[in-house]
């Protein structure tokens, strides 16, 4: 059948997910390296100078020390990562949603985990019992990270428990402190969704009318 122009945007939105999140990252710590490079060990480095900004209605400007602006483009990475995952997911969902229409009995929000299950229990060719438990802590993180500050929660212990066995991190600590190596979790997580997309979109696709 024809895949309307909704799905088809989701599911480009997603494809592209990935480079979006790493090219924002390569730019802030390209920006970074260039700041560094250009006024560590000089006079300027502690001394507040006007950055240029083009969006901004201050003139085109904003105030830094180089110091600052450097340590806060060093810093924001687990902010990137985590934000990439609150788009991605939140875009999932939607696909889901519109998905639903077509591929379960009923519309489905799938907002809720147990909904997000059931489109998968009438659709488990899609995905695996494996990959359905690591979807369930993908949506346990944002969630986290959306609701609770980033930090770790009782529902994302009994997540992570489910996926993966005893958790390093505890509840009330930082989500980075939950993982070895969260920038490497993001991304075995965005490679999933996009194959699940994929593989809902050539169902959707190859379902007749």
């Amino acid at each position: 059948m024809e895949i309307s122009s909704s799905i088809l945007s989701i599911t480009s939105r997603i494809n592209q997910s990935e480079d979006r999140w790493k090219a924002l990252y390569m730019a802030t710590w390209g920006y970074s390296y260039q700041i560094k490079a250009q006024f560590e060990n000089t006079d300027n480095w502690d001394k507040k100078l006007e950055f240029g900004l083009p969006a901004s209605k201050n003139n085109n400007r904003h105030v830094y020390t180089p110091h600052q602006i450097h340590s806060i483009l060093t810093t924001r990475d687990g902010e990137f990562t985590l934000g990439n995952l609150q788009v991605l997911f939140s875009l999932f969902e939607d696909l889901l949603k519109e998905a639903s229409k077509i591929l379960c009995s009923s519309e489905l929000d799938t907002s809720k985990w147990q909904n997000i299950k059931q489109f998968f229990d009438e659709n488990n060719d899609i995905i695996s019992e494996t990959q359905l438990k690591e979807l369930k802590l993908a949506k346990e993180t944002r969630n986290c990270y959306i609701h609770t500050s980033g930090k770790i929660d009782q529902r994302w212990i009994d997540a992570y428990k489910e996926a993966k066995g005893n958790p390093i991190g505890l509840i009330g600590d930082e989500l980075e402190k939950g993982f070895p190596n969260l920038f490497y979790q993001i991304e075995e997580w965005n490679e999933l969704i996009v194959i699940l997309t994929n593989n809902i979109k050539s169902k959707i696709g190859n379902k007749q009318d």
